[in-house]
């Protein structure tokens, strides 16, 4: 979290109008009025030609920069008397008194006069000039960023590319803007939208063959990928710009913060020797260029390798002390400074004296971390490097946490601060999120703060605090996909036309993608059209922007970061009388969290001896031959039954689990270590991605929808190359024959298209096909007759009206795992379209067990049963009927159930009707038997 963006490139100087000095002499002003007359303007009382003030303003751009504000001042003047100021001669009046006032520091008045000549220049008349709103806007966004309001810099510079990519003489002024969001962007962490700028900026820059400005763009490209990892790429981009600077005469501020990003990228590779080298010459190039901001950066620098990597600490306060003799006003860089010495005497277990530093950091920064929540958050939106404050706030809740531990007789009064700081933690990272458009930057967070939930974790449960530990685990899973729901809520509230408009820039970015994956990469056509795609993603950014500023609905239902309440969740596992079970693997322990409607239980294991339990027992679920291992599987389910669920006593037959990082197959744990006694004889169990989650998921709309749609293409395509599924489309029609109208696709009709067009608009989904998955990188991906769909091509251009997707097929809740996140399956993708519920798998199951399974599920659930107890009571019809190698849980217990475990609506409202139905016919029979008894005649007693 050290390094520090570089302010400013050699090349902007270019750009910048001179400074002028306030208070003009005498000779300044007779000067500025014999050059009009001198360029045919005629003296006060009569008006020139617009020839003439053409003329006089390319005399007065020639002048002096100390001698220009006066004369253009008169010639404002002059043309206003004249009525003469709306062409594009009067609007360069304005932008250049706008850049002098600029250089002055005089920003009101800079803003005043740039906004005057955008105004002037955005008229559509023949007279003004579009192009040369690119330099404005330009000019406008250098005033906010060191007015230091980077939020409307960012919106400015936006302007700027936006317009200046129109006019190829403006292409300039687009590379530096792109160069500056990039910069912007790096500040917010948002690593993903920084590169894509920068790309953007050096294709630009090329086109004009500038090849400073190339370096510059370049340079934040390979800051970025250092920073999500993506260190091989980072190093061969910065190498190739020392190459291409190291032909230029003179040393500049590019090459050496080239070699010292080079540096930081071979420190990160543990290379130090190299990193060191490489900082030496950084600094020597520093050093003539008499660049003190340089000098302490590189000192800097080289002081957190000390610090961070190698940990010698003593010589790390060395370097960081002489960093700060150079430092001079820049504020962030000696807030980073300080904030990395109190770092070090928190190492050191020197807790007060680290506090103190960070103290002073933050005073430094004007942070007041004592404010109100609400106050604090927009504090904290204010704040440019959101990084180094996040950061430094963490530095002081690890440190109060630290002292907690080994200072006993304050503990409470300390883990109460740690406990604060961690939330104003919490806080930031969740504006850094919402900050944030890329997904690949968002998941890079996700996986840094892991550590810090951790630590919030431990801080509650040594305070004994369930709500505040119940809020940590939600917010260190799944944030992502509760984000995307959020989003799919917020899209409602849009109106039809600016729906349609989100979804034409979504369909142009795809064929943009599609285009690209075709083309070779490094070839002229993919970097063109990689650079038509990132324009394009770039419109759907601002377009989505403005709709977050103009629709306040649409703004809170996509930004709503709540945590419900344990009250709230308490009633709401009340009524369906289940225990929500959460865990979190940390580094240095694993934490259990039992809620249920009755209370909360929060307990701390061994993360060691789980993980050994962990790694022994997925393998023997996953195999064939387990009949062979069956005694080690037992004796594995035992002890992984006695480390999760037994310490927990649960008193509810319904379980919700909210895993981290592993999806255990709780239905297979055995109660004995020495026979099969499996948890399913039990509990029914259903999984979640979290209880945020599990709230929003609400039963989708079903309005015009239809009920049930199943595909099997039981044979594929020869290029497919997968088996025939023997079995599947008879198994499919017994199940349609549960639903009223039922739509079946069997052989070459259950195609890939079928199923995008059809299923969004179907209740309930059954796919019996083939899918393939992995944990190491490859895209998971479903077979179809004709072709495959990837987890990546599922999309929500088209409202999911589905309540049950049911995946019968191989590995689909297997995928990558997003530490922080979960893992990103097929199943999980299905859940972001806003399906509630998923049956998915765990391993390569059977055919013929999960075509038995999928059949009993689909009739329990028509009798109205919840969808967990629907599948426990399957899974128990197989058991009792199986033979004995049937009955390994290899067979049955990888099928599970994720989300949503409510009745199928569908299904309640059936069996509504026929109770309703049969009442009415019971009701006529029993109105016209007592009318026959009425007509009869009546006894006597």
């Amino acid at each position: 979290m050290q390094r520090k963006p570089v302010r400013s490139i050699a090349v902007a100087t270019r750009y910048r109008p001179f400074p002028w000095r306030i208070g003009w002499p005498l000779y300044g002003r007779i000067l500025g009025f014999l050059l009009l007359v001198g360029n045919g303007i005629q003296a006060p009382g009569q008006c020139p030609d617009p020839e003439a003030i053409r003329a006089r303003y390319d005399s007065l751009m020639g002048l002096p920069k100390e001698h220009q504000a006066s004369g253009f001042q008169a010639l404002v003047r002059i043309c206003d008397r004249c009525h003469q100021n709306r062409d594009s001669t009067y609007a360069k009046i304005w932008h250049r008194l706008g850049a002098l006032a600029y250089f002055q520091k005089d920003y009101p008045n800079a803003l005043t006069f740039t906004r005057r000549a955008i105004s002037l220049n955005s008229r559509k008349r023949p007279d003004t000039s579009p192009s040369f709103l690119a330099k404005s806007y330009f000019n406008l966004g250098k005033i906010y960023l060191d007015s230091q309001d980077d939020r409307m810099a960012r919106l400015i510079f936006q302007q700027c590319v936006t317009k200046g990519s129109l006019y190829p003489e403006r292409y300039e002024q687009v590379a530096m803007g792109y160069w500056h969001l990039a910069n912007l962007y790096f500040k917010e962490s948002d690593y993903q939208k920084s590169i894509r700028q920068a790309e953007l900026g050096a294709s630009f820059a090329g086109r004009i063959g500038n090849k400073e400005l190339v370096a510059a763009n370049l340079t934040e490209k390979a800051n970025g990928l250092k920073e999500i990892g993506e260190y091989e790429q980072a190093l061969a981009i910065i190498r190739q710009i020392i190459q291409l600077l190291g032909t230029t005469p003179k040393p500049s501020i590019e090459l050496a913060n080239g070699y010292s990003y080079l540096a930081s990228i071979l420190a990160r590779m543990n290379r130090f020797d190299d990193a060191f080298t490489a900082y030496h010459q950084s600094y020597s190039i520093h050093a003539l260029l008499n660049n003190s901001y340089g000098l302490s950066e590189v000192t800097s620098n080289i002081g957190f390798v000390y610090d961070n990597y190698l940990h010698q600490y003593d010589k790390a306060l060395i370097q960081y002390r002489k960093a700060l003799e150079t430092i001079g006003d820049d504020q962030y860089g000696r807030v980073r400074i300080i904030s990395n010495i109190g770092e070090i005497y928190w190492r050191k277990r020197h807790y007060p004296t680290a506090l103190r530093y960070f103290r002073s950091a933050l005073d430094t920064l004007h942070f007041d971390d004592r404010q109100k929540p609400a106050r604090l958050t927009e504090a904290i939106k204010l704040t440019p490097y959101k990084e180094y404050l996040l950061s430094l706030i963490l530095n002081q809740a690890d440190t109060w946490l630290d002292y907690a531990k080994n200072q006993p007789e304050n503990q409470l009064k300390h883990l109460q601060e740690a406990l604060k700081q961690y939330q104003i933690a919490d806080q930031i990272i969740d504006v850094m999120r919402f900050e944030q458009s890329g997904q690949q930057s968002k998941l890079y967070w996700r996986q840094k703060t892991h550590s810090m939930y951790e630590r919030a974790i431990e801080t509650a449960y040594r305070l004994n605090d369930a709500e505040q530990a119940f809020h940590f685990f939600e917010k260190s899973r799944a944030v992502l996909l509760s984000d995307k729901l959020n989003e799919l809520g917020a899209r409602q509230q849009l109106p039809p036309q600016q729906t349609q408009q989100e979804l034409a820039l979504r369909q142009k970015i795809s064929v943009w993608q599609n285009e690209l994956s075709a083309l070779k990469t490094g070839s002229r056509p993919y970097d063109s059209t990689r650079t038509v795609l990132l324009t394009e993603q770039e419109k759907l950014d601002a377009f989505l922007k403005k709709i977050e500023q103009e629709n306040p609905t649409y703004y809170r239902y996509k930004f709503d970061n709540t945590v419900p309440s344990l009250a709230r969740l308490q009633d709401w596992l009340r009524q369906r009388k289940s225990t929500l079970v959460a865990y979190f693997v940390g580094d240095s322990a694993l934490y259990l969290l039992a809620i249920a409607p009755s209370g909360t239980k929060l307990l701390r294991q061994s993360v060691v001896a789980y993980q050994k339990s962990v790694r022994e027992f997925l393998p023997l679920c996953a195999t064939e031959q387990q009949n062979r291992q069956f005694g080690r599987f037992i004796t594995a389910s035992n002890r992984l039954y006695n480390q999760l669920i037994k310490p927990l006593e649960l008193s509810t037959e319904r379980v919700i689990v909210s895993p981290d990082y592993h999806f255990i197959p709780f239905e297979c744990l055995s109660q004995s270590a020495d026979k099969p006694d499996f948890l399913i004889n039990r509990h029914a169990f259903s999984y979640g991605y979290s209880a945020t989650v599990l709230l929003k998921e609400s039963t989708a709309s079903s309005a015009g929808s239809s009920e049930f749609l199943g595909m099997a293409p039981v044979t594929f395509n020869a290029p497919l190359q997968q088996a025939t599924l023997l079995g599947s489309s008879q198994v499919l029609t017994k199940i349609s024959d549960l639903f009223s109208h039922p739509t079946v696709l069997t052989n070459q009709t259950a195609t890939r298209r079928a199923f995008r067009t059809l299923a969004p608009n179907h209740q309930v989904v059954q796919l019996f096909t083939h899918a393939e998955a992995d944990s190491i990188g490859r895209e998971p991906l479903l077979y179809f007759a004709d072709s495959t769909l990837r987890l990546s091509e599922l999309d929500d251009e088209v409202p999911y009206q589905t309540q049950l997707i049911v995946l019968s097929a191989c590995k689909t809740s297997i995928g990558v795992n997003q530490q922080g996140e979960g893992i990103f399956s097929l199943a999980r993708g299905f859940a972001t379209l806003g399906i509630p519920s998923v049956l998915t798998t765990l391993w390569s199951v059977e055919d013929q067990a999960t075509y038995r399974l999928t059949e009993r599920f689909y009739h329990h659930l028509s009798k109205g049963l919840p969808k967990d107890l629907a599948l426990q009571k399957a899974k128990l019809d197989w058991l009792a009927s199986a033979s004995r190698a049937d009955q390994l849980p290899y067979r049955w217990a990888g099928l599970i159930l994720v989300g949503n475990a409510d009745p199928l609506s569908l299904f309640k409202t059936t069996w509504w009707w026929l109770g309703g139905g049969l009442m009415v016919v019971l009701v006529t029979i029993g109105a016209r038997t007592l009318h026959r008894r009425n007509r009869s005649p009546k006894s006597v007693y």
